[in-house]
């Protein structure tokens, strides 16, 4: 009995971490919302400069971890696409089984 898959699910599947309402569209606005939340250095007077900067500088760890986020999930959807061609051409008399 031949492997089957439901290529069309698994390319609904890519596009849907790409939705408007998807995963990838979630973490954008977490991007933005997070990059307004940064202080600027004189937010605290003088004597706060040190708060303002350790502040900002966990700001930007969450930014970088929200960015390596909707990376890993364009590249998820990437190979769903292509693991979806290859389940297209699994049928194919040249492809080895």
């Amino acid at each position: 009995m031949p492997n089957t898959a439901d290529v069309d699910a698994i390319r609904k599947a890519s596009r849907m971490l790409d939705a408007p309402d998807g995963p990838i569209q979630y973490l954008r606005n977490v991007e933005a919302l997070l990059a307004e939340v940064k202080l600027p250095g004189s937010a605290l007077s003088w004597f706060g400069t040190g708060a303002v900067e350790r502040h900002n500088a966990a700001v930007d760890g969450h930014l970088e971890n929200v960015r390596t986020g909707v990376e890993h999930l364009r590249k998820a959807a990437a190979q769903l696409e292509q693991s979806a061609k290859n389940w297209e051409r699994s049928d194919q008399p040249w492809v080895v089984k």
